[in-house]
């Protein structure tokens, strides 16, 4: 069923695809509501509501080449919607992780660094994806950029689930034994290793 305000979805769909802007603001003025609906089953917080919702229209613009092949708008928006919020929650997760184990440390950690030690571990890990096979490290990128559960990606690159996986697992151990080989044992490294978990 179309959006309330859009008359032929697909044709707004295709425009979209091809850069059209004034096609993306009646999109956007279209779905805005429901994204925001989308986004409090997930995130029923109302203070990040409206910043969570334009980073899904962020991603839908970013990502508009893939708008022509939708089936069904709805079901991409509600995923789109989905990983933006699961992506923020698990950057949360990490970001009270640290909070917890500065506290904890002594001497106090200090922002400066940990924040230059977590651009170092960065620019390794992005060495590291580099010398991937280029379909193992286009799995990868799915998952950890676009956020894509093992299915998505499964489906948009035709190979079975349990391929997926077993690229996905080979992936993160390598550069997690690649980090741990060329980064200073710290533990802002033992943090950053954690969001290549297996």
């Amino acid at each position: 069923m179309p959006f309330e305000g859009i008359h032929n979805e697909k044709q707004l769909l295709t425009q979209v695809s091809q850069g059209d802007r004034q096609a993306f603001q009646v999109l956007y003025k279209a779905c805005y509501p429901l994204v925001q609906r989308y986004i409090l089953l997930f995130e029923p917080s109302p203070h990040i509501l409206d910043e969570l919702t334009q980073d899904v229209f962020v991603r839908i613009w970013e990502k508009r080449d893939r708008l022509g092949a939708v089936e069904s708008f709805k079901g991409y928006l509600f995923l789109v919607t989905r990983n933006v919020v699961f992506n923020f929650v698990r950057a949360l997760k990490v970001r009270q992780k640290v909070k917890e184990l500065d506290e904890s440390s002594s001497p106090p950690a200090n922002d400066l660094e940990n924040e230059l030690l977590f651009k170092q571990y960065y620019e390794i890990a992005l060495e590291a994806m580099n010398k991937l096979p280029p379909g193992r490290r286009k799995v990868l990128k799915m998952s950890i950029d676009d956020g894509l559960s093992l299915d998505e990606i499964a489906t948009e690159l035709q190979i079975s689930r349990s391929g997926v996986k077993k690229q996905l697992y080979a992936a993160t151990a390598y550069v997690r034994q690649y980090l741990q080989e060329h980064g200073e044992i710290t533990l802002a490294l033992i943090i950053f290793l954690s969001l290549f978990e297996g």
